[in-house]
């Protein structure tokens, strides 16, 4: 009977530990997003995936991204270009299913890992060299970048990465990125999270975290708009390429 119940409370204290450890995930990914406008699935991913399998990570990550990106776009509402983010979003829709399928049937930790070492070769390069904008590509390379984020959103919950790089590079300000960016982040989980419905992958216990999860959320994204409001267009980019970077490393690790 003493062996029984000190087993019980060995599980109970384990899932009070994960739960805590989720929500701390939770606001340093709701913060660096707030700040960034992007990068919550990889800075909060980079602990919650020692914890949780990923294909139940990945959808908590998701429903509480969406909700950071809602305050956010709240927020900031008069410098969304909904019109600008279209051609992401088209690529990015096809994208989805490539990236769910990714997650269900390929090792979600070897796809996460190439793509983290892209992102820490690609942020480490553009912080040693010196600023150039580069205009280029037009529809086309704003269709792929969706596409790829809409790969690495369905496998990751990461979708906004390439779409900043390419932002990033064209030399846009810090308003006119987020303007792209979040909205395309939003629509692309928020599909993303649908998709996963139909497929079966949410267990109801997604969303019982998730409600625990929500003030640690809007507090860290609160929070990170503060900061956001506090540095200038120069100080962003490198604040951006950073995150790019850290992400980069978590998704490795």
């Amino acid at each position: 009977m003493t062996h029984v119940m000190g087993h019980y409370f060995a599980s109970l204290d384990a899932g009070y530990l994960t739960l805590a450890v989720t929500i701390l995930s939770m606001f340093a990914g709701a913060l660096a997003a707030g700040l960034a406008g992007f990068a919550f699935s990889a800075i909060a991913g980079a602990l919650l995936f020692h914890w949780l399998a990923p294909i139940d990570a990945v959808p908590l990550l998701l429903a509480c991204s969406i909700t950071t990106q809602i305050f956010s776009i709240a927020k900031l509402w008069r410098t969304m270009q909904w019109r600008q983010c279209v051609p992401y979003l088209i690529g990015g829709f096809a994208g989805i299913p490539v990236g769910a399928k990714l997650l269900e049937d390929v090792s979600p930790h070897a796809f996460a890992a190439g793509f983290g070492a892209f992102l820490v070769c690609y942020s480490a390069y553009m912080l040693l060299r010196p600023r150039l904008a580069i205009r280029g590509g037009g529809r086309f390379a704003e269709v792929a970048a969706g596409f790829a984020g809409g790969v690495t959103g369905g496998a990751t919950a990461f979708p906004g990465a390439v779409p900043t790089i390419l932002c990033n590079v064209r030399g846009l300000s810090k308003l006119e990125q987020r303007g792209i960016v979040q909205p395309f982040i939003l629509l692309m989980q928020i599909a993303t999270l649908v998709y996963f419905s139909k497929l079966g992958i949410l267990a109801s216990a997604t969303w019982t975290t998730y409600v625990s999860c929500v003030p640690a959320v809007v507090f860290g994204t609160w929070l990170g708009l503060q900061l956001f409001h506090r540095v200038d267009d120069g100080k962003f980019r490198q604040l951006v390429l950073l995150f790019l970077f850290i992400s980069g490393g978590t998704l490795i690790c």
